[in-house]
């Protein structure tokens, strides 16, 4: 079997693009076709440029390529889901399987609020969709408006890297790590609040943040750089790295304790960030939001209020209170990370769905 791949290539790296990215390299280059919809453009006018050249190679590969089964990664913008439109339209003309695969947790919310005039258009065309890829079981609901189409799950992974051996935990010293963007709906500023809090009555603690400035619907990217480091200024106990991949990230998670991601992130789903960090022996604490409690459980860590400086500081304190429950949990996790969700399990299930005859 051939297979047309159409999503998001890295750099740069997020969780959808390192799922695409490792699904695709695992498959045998002869056997595929890839469109790569990463193009990078964070300027308006570049991301028109950007999707009309995506469309452009959708439209010359789709129609001029053999293949006979076409997998894409779901978008739930309006731009991006002109492309999904546009692609799903065309290869409907060869009469092959198609699948999609939805990595957030906001299709149901983009469809449903959608102008009425778009919404027909994407019911039409999802309409065509043979299977469709979500990563909980309680996701199959983002796709109730169609009955006919089939719903798989196939849960998310921890990169390859985690398996080395990178660093060793400070016996001495807690540590919190954040590896997420810095944005402010994944709670970067509840965090640091309440670290300022914690670190009055916890002398052994320190806080490591990884990650790059990203605007959302509270904040531009201009004024979360300018609140960011205004904020960790004030602590000579946190220490930010920046943007930090593969090895450099697992050594990082290798030597902290307790992951830390207060999100109320509005397509906030099964954050990868979390499973490397139970690979990487972390407890974990993040918040009682959407698809997250399906993932953090009482034996994985702590759940705390989204939006609240007083829950987190609560949550950390359960972990930072009890070294004995710490440990228990960190090491249940890194066993959990490993028997559930490890790259080959996850590419396998993928596999099986895809290149079905």
């Amino acid at each position: 079997m051939k297979i047309l791949l159409v999503g998001p290539l890295f750099p740069p790296i997020h969780g959808q693009s390192l799922a695409f990215t490792r699904f695709s390299d695992s498959i045998e280059g002869k056997r595929k076709v890839v469109i790569n919809t990463n193009l990078g453009s964070k300027s308006k006018v570049g991301k028109i440029f950007a999707t009309l050249k995506v469309l452009f190679v959708v439209t010359i590969k789709s129609l001029f390529t053999k293949y006979d089964v076409v997998y894409f990664t779901c978008s739930r913008s309006f731009l991006g889901s002109v492309k999904d439109v546009f692609l799903i339209n065309l290869v409907s003309l060869k009469k092959v399987r198609i699948i999609t695969h939805l990595h957030g947790s906001d299709f149901y919310e983009f469809l449903h609020s959608s102008p009425k005039w778009y919404q027909n258009i994407l019911f039409y065309s999802y309409s065509k969709v043979d299977i469709s890829i979500v990563l909980l079981d309680s996701m199959k609901a983002q796709f109730i408006d169609f009955p006919n189409m089939e719903l798989k799950v196939v849960v998310n992974f921890y990169d390859k890297e985690c398996n080395e051996r990178l660093a060793e935990k400070e016996k001495n010293k807690i540590n919190l790590v954040y590896l997420s963007n810095i944005i402010s709906s994944k709670g970067i500023f509840e965090l640091i609040d309440a670290f300022e809090v914690l670190s009055k009555t916890h002398e052994n603690i320190h806080l490591n943040i990884a990650g790059g400035y990203i605007a959302d619907e509270y904040l531009s990217i201009d004024k979360v750089r300018k609140k960011f480091e205004q904020k960790i200024s004030l602590s000579n106990r946190i220490t930010y790295t920046g943007k930090i991949f593969e090895r450099e990230k697992v050594a990082l998670l290798q030597k902290s304790d307790i992951f830390i991601l207060p999100s109320y992130y509005k397509s906030e789903a099964f954050p990868i960030s979390i499973i490397e960090a139970m690979a990487c022996k972390n407890a974990i604490v993040t918040t009682n939001y959407k698809y997250l409690p399906e993932v953090v459980g009482e034996k994985n860590g702590v759940l705390v209020n989204p939006k609240s400086v007083e829950s987190l500081i609560e949550g950390v304190e359960i972990l930072l209170n009890d070294i004995e429950k710490l440990r228990k949990i960190q090491a249940h996790n890194k066993v959990e990370a490993q028997n559930k969700y490890s790259l080959n399990q996850y590419l396998k299930n993928l596999n099986e769905i895809v290149m079905e005859k």
